[in-house]
């Protein structure tokens, strides 16, 4: 990477012969990802070098990012089997994922949430490439380099749906040498999967290959049978090509397919007030015949990067596709018995391209500029039927949804005087959509009917950094973002079509950073307030036969709360840190749903916990028997969740905390390792979903196995 002055990276080349993770073998380094991210504390003089990320879609040091990040290293990612955003979520305090089956997830972050579909809140990327789709963004992870949560709204760089963060997802790319590794597990529920990668490298190109499989029993059981179900059953498959023709031109391709097909991310359980034994979570009545969940998942990007005099270009093309194929008992009620919902299939694609323009190494003023266009088509093929409301089915339509959105951007950053440093973004998007359906089941409209939309929104940033001395950092930032509004094929009295605002939200946050490479530990600490106009907001209903779904424009809602993570070494061996996010206010301010037409003034925003926190201490021993043993101890704990807007008890989750054991020993050379772990060792019963159908979380589980590397 060329340099930009201390810690500063640009995309460069050369960044292939210069690893941008570089540390020396340090045993704690696992202990990085289990709070937000920090360096790994010394131990016996191994120190961590560098943490390198690219929140502001440059490569910089992570010390001297002014914002809220919190980054996972793959060894971390690897070490607690974080296989999605699912289990991600228990390593990052603030974020929620919300289980909709075959609908894919909500993700919250820092009490910003979504209302399902296309619109999110948090921006999640593969690669570079935005996923516009949960079902995208959910699909297993694997031989992964790191992951980066940025917090806050991301108007500027990352435009539409990224009001509450974005989540960059980073696969190992190709390196400068030959390598190979394999792991296998076995564990709880029989259990065992595999993974390994290898590595190829020539004078002017690498290539990369990596595969993951799993397969077992389910943990949830049926009162009905012997049936189980959310059974750990996918495969992945991954290659990445680097080529260098000339000394200033680099390309980067990868494909990547992930199948999952073993219904864990499915809703199998009736809700709170309905389970066949309250006192256990995890026992569940299924009376359909077949019912199943298959998901399959693919992206290709090409990302070429050119090095100039004057400045240097990037370019990142991207297709994705998704196709689920789902069919679910979703009796989470006694009216609700016999009731059966499908998507025959879902069919998603999406192609995106962005191009960035940035200031060469060594320039005072830092500048990047950039365009993005953006297309995605969706088509579904639902069905439910409820033996309550009739014989026949309530839906069996076809619809479609078409998006389109282009956009231009540019951010500046300037030292102003000694340490002090302006920084100001400016981004415009162009939104348009379209959506249609036409079905024959007894609430279906029996003739195609087409709506169109469209919006245009206009986000900015400004920050101001002081950098104390060479290990604190001060920050400031006031931001805007936004979420794309949307439009229905629900025809109101005077004849237009039912839609709803774009979201908009205004943010400030104030922080600071202390610590620096090498040093025995590190804090970071920020304050942070959110105020939002037409806040989106999703109604789920019954009246009468029929079920309605509408999304509202909340008038205002608003957030603030503080968020903390420090680290710290203790001796040679020991090693501590802790993360917590606090929302002491997070409600909305002025709203009336037009479902219902009671204020809801003053009650909390969904998956929105007040508190949240991860905690870790790990050792590892002096060498032992030709290697190191290491132990760590996570915690993970969330207070009350509330999963509607109505704050129903029945629709929340108590507070809990999950207690993970791992254990792990490393040969001297790293030729080879052994590892095991215990999860949810207290038997803490909870969800991850709470609503009509619950989704269990997993049960205490053990898993051991091994791994080689060459």
């Amino acid at each position: 990477m060329a340099s930009v002055g201390p810690g500063r990276r640009v995309p460069d080349v050369r960044r292939f012969f210069v690893p941008t993770h570089r540390v020396r073998a340090c045993p704690l380094l696992v202990l990085l990802a289990s709070s937000p991210a920090v360096p790994a504390p010394a131990a016996d003089g191994d120190v961590l070098e560098e943490i390198v990320v690219t929140a502001r879609k440059i490569e910089e040091s992570l010390l001297s990012v002014p914002m809220s990040i919190q980054v996972l290293s793959g060894e971390y990612v690897d070490s607690a089997n974080v296989t999605s955003l699912y289990t991600l979520q228990y390593s990052v305090p603030g974020l929620v994922v919300a289980n909709h089956g075959m609908f894919g997830a909500t993700m919250s972050l820092r009490g910003i949430t979504n209302v399902g579909g296309s619109s999110q809140s948090v921006a999640t990327h593969l690669n570079g490439v935005y996923l516009n789709r949960s079902d995208l963004a959910l699909a297993r992870m694997f031989d992964v380099e790191r992951i980066e949560i940025l917090k806050g709204p991301q108007g500027t760089l990352y435009g539409r749906n990224s009001t509450a963060g974005a989540i960059n997802q980073l696969p190992h790319a190709p390196e400068d040498t030959f390598g190979a590794s394999f792991e296998s597990a076995v564990g709880s529920f029989d259990t065992a999967r595999a993974e390994g990668q290898v590595n190829f490298a020539g004078r002017s190109m690498a290539a990369r290959f990596a595969a993951v499989g799993s397969g077992g029993e389910g943990y949830i059981r049926n009162t009905q049978d012997a049936r189980r179900f959310a059974e750990e059953d996918y495969w992945g498959l991954r290659a990445s090509l680097m080529f260098r023709p000339t000394a200033a031109l680099e390309f980067n391709v990868m494909a990547q397919s992930v199948a999952d097909d073993g219904g864990a991310h499915d809703l199998w359980l009736p809700g709170k007030d309905f389970l066949p034994d309250p006192e256990d979570l995890r026992l569940t009545t299924v009376t359909d015949a077949n019912p199943y969940l298959d998901i399959q998942n693919d992206l290709v990007s090409i990302d070429a990067t050119w090095l100039f005099d004057a400045a240097w270009l990037q370019s990142i093309s991207g297709y994705a596709r998704n196709e689920t194929y789902a069919r679910d008992d979703c009796a989470g009620a006694p009216w609700l018995v016999g009731c059966v919902r499908a998507v025959q299939p879902v069919n998603y694609e999406q192609w995106s391209q962005e191009f960035r323009l940035g200031s060469p190494a060594g320039s005072e003023t830092e500048w990047l500029a950039g365009m993005n266009v953006f297309d995605g088509q969706e088509r579904i093929h639902n069905y439910l039927r409820v033996p309550a409301f009739g014989p026949e089915p309530a839906n069996d339509y076809m619809a479609a949804t078409k998006e389109s959105t282009w956009g231009v951007f540019g951010q500046l950053t300037r030292p102003v005087k000694g340490r002090l440093s302006l920084t100001a973004g400016l981004r415009y998007s162009d939104e348009s959509q379209s959506v249609s359906d036409v079905g024959q089941g007894r609430d279906d409209r029996t003739t195609l009917t087409t709506a169109d939309g469209e919006w245009d929104s206009t986000s900015w940033r400004l920050g101001v950094q002081f950098e104390q001395d060479a290990s604190t950092l001060w920050f400031a930032s006031l931001a805007t973002g936004f979420k794309s509004g949307g439009v229905t094929t629900v025809q109101l009295a005077d004849g237009s079509f039912d839609d709803y605002r774009p979201e908009t939200v205004t943010a400030w946050e104030l922080g600071v950073n202390r610590g620096s490479p090498g040093s025995p530990g590190f804090i970071t600490v920020s304050m942070f307030y959110n105020d939002f106009e037409d806040m989106q907001v999703q109604t789920i209903a019954v009246a009468g036969d029929q079920f309605i779904f509408d999304i509202d424009n909340a008038a205002a809602a608003r957030i603030y709360g503080l968020d903390l993570s420090a680290t710290a070494s203790v001796g040679n061996h020991w090693g501590v840190s802790g993360a917590v996010v606090w929302l002491p206010e997070r409600e909305f301010v002025d709203f009336t749903p037009t479902v219902g037409n009671a204020p809801l003034d003053g009650n909390v925003l969904t998956r929105a916990p007040e508190w949240s926190a991860t905690a870790a201490i790990e050792y590892v021993s002096p060498p032992l028997a030709g290697g190191n043993l290491s132990a760590r101890l996570d915690f993970s704990y969330r207070s009350e969740t509330f999963y509607t807007k109505e704050n129903l008890p029945s629709h929340s989750q108590g507070a809990f905390g999950v207690l993970d054991l791992f254990l792990r020993y490393e040969s001297r050379q790293q030729h080879w390792y052994l590892f095991a772990s215990a999860r949810n060792m207290l038997d803490e019963a909870y969800f991850d979903q709470v609503f009509i159908q619950t989704s269990p979380g997993r049960p205490p589980s053990w898993e051991v196995g091994f791994g080689v590397r060459y």
